[in-house]
């Protein structure tokens, strides 16, 4: 799992430094999750968060973070944002947002 320097940086960024001011979420039918913070424009800044882990060498704890939702909570509350971003229903949101850029 490879994260990029724009991404981390967007993320901490976007979480004023501190993984624990995002929100955990838990990817339907995987035991892997994502943090996600909101980025100056309010689009969400996804990172996975065993690649945050092994880059930073903290565990994270989604008890530690500032709340957590499911994969479906996720695609409820940006249901329109994903539509415009990832028209094709099928596709991996999660794994998609945290492999852009921004």
């Amino acid at each position: 799992m490879n994260i990029s320097a724009l991404k981390i940086y967007s993320f901490l960024t976007a979480c004023r430094g501190n993984w624990r001011n995002s929100i955990y979420i838990t990817a339907k039918g995987a035991p892997r999750g994502y943090l996600m913070a909101a980025g100056r424009d309010g689009k969400p800044v996804i990172v996975d968060a065993d690649a945050l882990r092994q880059l930073s060498g903290e565990p994270v704890d989604p008890a530690e973070c500032r709340g957590q939702l499911t994969e479906s909570d996720f695609r409820d509350v940006f249901a329109q944002y994903l539509l415009w971003r990832f028209p094709d229903a099928e596709t991996d949101v999660l794994t998609e947002l945290s492999r852009s850029e921004i």
